[in-house]
């Protein structure tokens, strides 16, 4: 819009009054007129000379240097004429993004030349622009053939690794990194690398390879590998440490590789191969100890992996001859023991192997180092120690003439144990004829008691003692009570409960004759002269009873005549099984089922020498096929001060041995009181015999038939035959414990 001349005249002449209205108001300044100066530079390839066109990658870094004296107000980037950047704050830089820019020509191949321009513009609007024709290169170096694969496992400290890089203008650098760290800068065409896994830990590693082009391009190629120096990892649980191998045993070890695959797996004995492995999957071998020597020696078992990392394990073992396997059960110890050992010993004495059982012990393996045969014989003792307050006792039984291969095993039962404490019971009794003279008596397998009339009259009550067995399921069930009446040599017998009620009353209709007999039997002497005989007769209420020995006393009585119609017993027919003994002189027998009429001792002599713990033994006679020495301190010897008790019974094959050799003494009970005797050659044998069973044709067969699975003999055999030679003259020493008799 053009404005009235007169408006301008008007205009003109006011700016003039104004102007010349004050002698004080400075010049107004000149107007800028005056461009900035303005120069750039851009990053470019260090190997390019100052007349070549830059190069640049796929971004700029502009440094502009911008002045004008009234101020620079921006700084802009223009490609082609087409902004790209802008910066308003000295010190100035802009940083351009030329990714999206093609390189080169598609036709012709070469550079397409590009026109950067810089345009400084001040504040007051003027403008100074300065160009440079750049030519862009996006493109990487290119990294390939790669003879690393991502993921391969690789060991050792020779690992060769190539590669290649090209680039479509020039390579300014390539590097190789290891974890990180600068590996090599390699300055030839020839990409070629070692990597020595030695110097690394297993797992994953990563080798980088960098290359920058000359147009600052950069490329990076990352290999994940694993490193791998770690042979196989073996386990053996199977096996402890200096375990005794006495039998064929299958070593199935666990066998892996964290990273590798298992390429074989060797099984040595020593350094001698026994079995080795390639390419299975599976790793087992068995080991016979029968073919090595006995004695401490190492297993090895060597696996190798894909990679040849190799692992050796050691495990010692020690090769021992099994002598015998004790089966313990529950409830076996005896709490009131203070120590129980088992020991072998060879037959000259020399101890073979000892362990100590203990009240959780459930089984117990011995052992010998020698080279056993077939008929290799050893003995095998128990030994028991209870202490007490004012001495101790210790009890032993040996079981001599031992092969491996005819007793492998003995299954030991719980043995017959009662309290100490017990139940007494005093029971009043009524309507008895005490005119007559009568004795009641009471014994049986946890029980005895009973009255004798006195000479100043009857007591009038029955005294009864209940033992308490530790195994409760063994008990008696009833009591039997035996009635003699002298006066009148007749018996009679009553069943009591054995819950003792606590108002019982025994009163004279309890008990019966019903099924009482008096027999007799007749001692043939086979042209000895007779001395005197005792008759023992139990009862068992039913087959259960008999085969724990759970039993109630018929009949025991003792002659030391022959009446006219022999030796009379009585028995009752309250009882489904029968066991009995009888003693004529210095023969012995035991027997299953009721008495016969008769019996001839055996034909056999016995007797014997002892000296330096040894008991030479000189017999006669055939049919015999198990010998048995008691030894017994009979009364406490009084030992530094303590009262010591000691009792050992020994068994024997009668057929073949003469000479019995007691076993020498552990070092680990050497110290029980008993020791002092055994040094001083002053034990007291008791009784020496010979015995035969029935239905067992040697002593093997009673090993394997009473011994082995610790029976009472009279369950497996039903007639034992006994010559014996005692202290005591017609004296027969049972001398029961839990493993004979």
């Amino acid at each position: 819009m053009k404005l009235p001349r007169l408006t301008i005249v008007a205009l003109s002449s006011l700016f003039i009054l104004l102007s010349c209205s004050s002698d004080s108001e400075e010049p107004t300044p000149e107007p800028d007129t005056v461009a900035p100066n303005v120069d750039f530079s851009i990053p470019v390839n260090s190997g390019a000379s100052s007349t070549e066109t830059p190069v640049v990658s796929n971004q700029i870094v502009v440094d502009i240097d911008a002045e004008d004296a009234g101020g620079v107000a921006k700084v802009e980037a223009f490609i082609n004429n087409e902004k790209v950047g802008e910066d308003t704050a000295a010190p100035y830089q802009i940083v351009i993004d030329v990714s999206g820019y093609s390189s080169k020509n598609s036709l012709t191949g070469k550079y397409t030349d590009y026109i950067l321009k810089i345009t400084v513009t001040d504040t007051s609007g003027n403008k100074t622009s300065k160009e440079q024709v750049i030519h862009i290169d996006n493109e990487l170096p290119a990294i390939t053939d790669v003879s690393l694969a991502e993921g391969q496992i690789i060991g050792g400290e020779t690992n060769s690794v190539t590669f290649m890089v090209t680039d479509n203008e020039g390579l300014n650098s390539v590097k190789t990194y290891l974890n990180g760290t600068l590996l090599e800068e390699h300055t030839s065409d020839t990409y070629e690398i070692n990597l020595n896994t030695l110097e690394l830990s297993d797992g994953e590693n990563i080798l980088r390879i960098e290359a920058i082009d000359l147009a600052e391009n950069i490329a990076n190629y990352a290999v994940p590998f694993i490193s791998d120096n770690t042979g196989p990892t073996i386990s053996l649980e199977s096996i402890a440490a200096n375990q005794i191998i006495d039998e064929p045993i299958l070593f199935s070890p666990t066998i892996s590789d964290e990273y590798s695959t298992i390429s074989s797996v060797q099984f040595l004995m020593a350094d001698i191969s026994q079995l080795a492995l390639e390419g299975e999957t599976t790793y087992e071998w068995e080991l016979d100890p029968y073919l090595f020597n006995t004695g401490a020696i190492s297993l090895f078992i060597k696996s190798s992996d894909a990679l040849g990392n190799e692992t050796v394990e050691e495990f010692p073992i020690e090769i021992l001859r099994r002598l015998i396997t004790i089966n313990i059960p529950t409830g076996f110890y005896n709490p009131d023991s203070a120590r129980l050992f088992v020991f072998a010993s060879g037959m000259d004495g020399q101890l073979l192997d000892v362990e100590r059982i203990y009240s959780d012990t459930e089984m117990i393996r011995l052992h010998t180092n020698m080279e056993t045969t077939g008929d290799f014989e050893y003995m095998l003792t128990f030994g028991e120690y209870i202490s007490g307050s004012i001495g101790n006792a210790s009890e032993f039984t040996t079981v001599q003439n031992i092969s491996p291969a005819v007793l492998p095993v003995i299954n030991l039962n719980t043995y017959q144990r009662f309290l100490n404490s017990s139940n007494s019971y005093v029971i009043p009794t009524e309507n008895f004829d005490f005119t007559d003279e009568l004795n009641l008596v009471l014994q049986g397998f946890d029980y005895y008691g009973g009255f004798n009339q006195a000479e100043s009259g009857p007591t009038g009550d029955v005294s009864i003692v209940k033992k308490q067995n530790i195994n409760n399921a063994l008990q008696s069930n009833s009591l039997y009570l035996a009635l003699y009446n002298n006066t009148l040599n007749n018996y009679s017998y009553a069943l009591l409960d054995s819950n003792i009620a606590p108002d019982l009353v025994i009163t004279a209709d309890m008990f019966t004759t019903q099924g009482v007999e008096t027999r007799f039997y007749e001692p043939l002497m086979n042209g000895q002269a007779f001395e005197s005989s005792t008759i023992d007769i139990r009862g068992y209420l039913n087959q259960e009873d008999f085969n724990n020995n759970v039993h109630h006393q018929i009949h025991n009585h003792g002659y030391g005549y022959i009446p006219p119609n022999g030796i009379p017993y009585f028995i009752s027919d309250a009882f489904t099984d029968y066991k009995y003994t009888v003693r004529i002189n210095d023969y012995f027998t035991e027997r299953t089922g009721q008495p016969e009429s008769s019996f001839t001792p055996v034909d056999w002599t016995i007797d014997y020498t002892f000296l330096n713990n040894q008991i030479d033994i000189n017999k006669s006679g055939v049919g015999h096929t198990v010998g048995k020495i008691f030894i017994d301190s009979e009364t406490p010897e009084v030992i530094n001060g303590m009262n010591v008790s000691y009792r050992w019974n020994l068994v024997y094959d009668s057929e073949k041995m003469n000479q019995v050799i007691l076993p020498q003494i552990p070092e680990e009970i050497q110290s029980w009181g008993f020791y002092t005797v055994y040094q001083n050659d002053g034990f007291k044998v008791q009784q020496v015999e010979l015995k035969g069973f029935q239905g067992l044709v040697d002593y093997n067969g009673y090993l394997d038939g009473v011994i082995k699975d610790n029976k009472y003999s009279y369950t497996v055999s039903p007639s034992m035959e006994s010559k014996f030679n005692s202290t005591v003259q017609g004296y027969y020493n049972r001398a029961p414990n839990f493993l004979l008799d």
